[in-house]
């Protein structure tokens, strides 16, 4: 056989799935469709869906014992560049011509008018093999990204790694149907984020490279992460990822990946004034690593934002501030401690933030010790109210969303200074530091 087949092969084979098709039951389901939103109010109606992707998979499997079903595969084997490709994955279930058959009858199916189009599987096959030969696999993660509105169309984080906003139409297609998560409970009602977390990253298609070994997702996964983390450095609030759908330009959409879901009602908003710092936080984080003090501290700092308890979240925020503000040397003892706690966190904080002096600031870091210590030992909650309002805070929410800004004001000038010239590493740093 030769490409003068593939087109013949095409109309027959998508004649007989549209002959199938049209004898298919086609079944209803239901999902929650967002009609309009207006000052933070939404309007939602229960709206029903036909399962088209159901009939889809049941007629493209039906066409398994058919003749022009085994000349297409049989086509698809002989091809030269899907055999090299196959060399390259082995027994990996996503090149093998079965798989490849669906992939390209799926990618056939006009929706709109429910139909398997002859045209479109041949320019899906000739697309596949044009991939193959540029010796480019290219993998798309999307992410949907809750507890963040975004105003703005795009914000381009790095080259190939953006936040997208949705629009009405795009948030409703995405809508979760009722019956897709069986008998486990699930949230229905994904509108109030209209934002998406989509990388791209080419790999070169060599015998090295093999799509099985995973590393490539665990790279675009650590790519996600430091995404999530970077609005959280610009940011306060709970932000999750849910769920993470991967494309690859030769073996199509790969299983949805479904962390636990857990459920925000936060709604950051992030515009196009905001661009500039979401890259430098994205800088930040991607080589924090270089920083074992910045690193431990940011990643207890993370902890503590996704604390749901105050009385959790402020012994976390507390620790964070220990790791950049104490030096553990195993000779000091608690009270030394709690004082290098205040007069370390007093001069650091006098660099990025002028609403305090200095020794208003040296009070604020020392009450914050001492109300960490009354938690963690059992202390009295009287008396934390009473340092709350000395400090002039109403409840612990409002001081751990100001130790939140001021930690993330300290993060950002810290990766101003070279690591050698941060207080923690360099000689006499701290001491120095209080002489300016």
């Amino acid at each position: 056989m030769n490409n003068c087949d593939l087109p013949e092969i095409a109309h027959n084979i998508c004649a007989i799935a549209n002959y199938k098709l049209a004898k298919t039951h086609i079944n209803i389901t239901h999902k929650w469709i967002l009609t309009d939103e207006e000052d933070g109010r939404k309007n939602m109606t229960l709206s029903s869906v036909e399962l088209i992707n159901d009939i889809i998979i049941y007629t493209i499997h039906s066409l398994k014992d058919e003749s022009i079903y085994k000349k297409f595969r049989e086509y698809i084997q002989n091809n030269e560049s899907i055999q090299n490709m196959i060399s390259y994955y082995g027994d990996y279930y996503g090149v093998q011509p079965k798989n490849i058959i669906y992939r390209l009858m799926k990618a056939a199916f006009l929706k709109s008018e429910k139909y398997f189009d002859s045209t479109k599987l041949i320019n899906e096959f000739n697309q596949l093999i044009a991939n193959i030969n540029s010796g480019v696999d290219e993998i798309t993660l999307i992410g949907r990204l809750h507890g963040v509105r975004l105003e703005s169309e795009l914000i381009e984080i790095e080259s190939d790694i953006s936040l997208i906003r949705l629009d009405k139409q795009a948030i409703n297609e995405r809508q979760p149907l009722i019956t897709e998560f069986g008998i486990y409970p699930a949230i229905l009602d994904y509108s109030d984020s209209n934002v998406e977390i989509k990388i791209k990253e080419q790999y070169q298609i060599s015998l090295g490279y093999n799509i099985m070994n995973m590393n490539w997702q665990n790279d675009l996964i650590y790519k996600l992460d430091n995404v999530v983390k970077s609005i959280k450095l610009c940011r306060h609030g709970r932000f999750y990822i849910y769920p993470i759908r991967i494309y690859s330009t030769l073996t199509g959409e790969m299983p949805t990946i479904r962390p636990d879901h857990k459920y925000t009602t936060d709604k950051v908003i992030l515009s196009i004034a905001d661009i500039n710092d979401l890259k430098k936080a994205f800088s930040i984080v991607k080589n924090i690593s270089g920083d074992n003090v910045l690193e431990r501290s940011f990643s207890r700092f993370l902890i503590g934002l996704d604390e749901l308890i105050s009385e959790e979240k402020i012994v976390d925020f507390v620790i964070a501030w220990e790791s950049l503000l104490q030096t553990v040397d195993g000779k000091s003892n608690k009270a030394e401690l709690a004082y290098r706690f205040s007069l370390n966190g007093a001069t650091i904080l006098c660099e990025v933030d002028n609403n305090r002096e200095f020794t208003e600031a040296q009070t604020l870091m020392k009450e914050v010790y001492n109300i960490r210590s009354a938690i963690v030992h059992g202390g009295d909650s009287s008396s934390i109210s009473k340092t709350l309002k000395k400090l002039g805070f109403d409840n612990l929410v409002n001081l751990n969303n100001e130790l939140a800004k001021l930690y993330r004001n300290v993060i950002f000038w810290l990766s101003e200074l070279d690591k050698q010239e941060r207080p923690y590493y360099k000689s006499f740093g701290w001491e120095l530091l209080l002489r300016k």
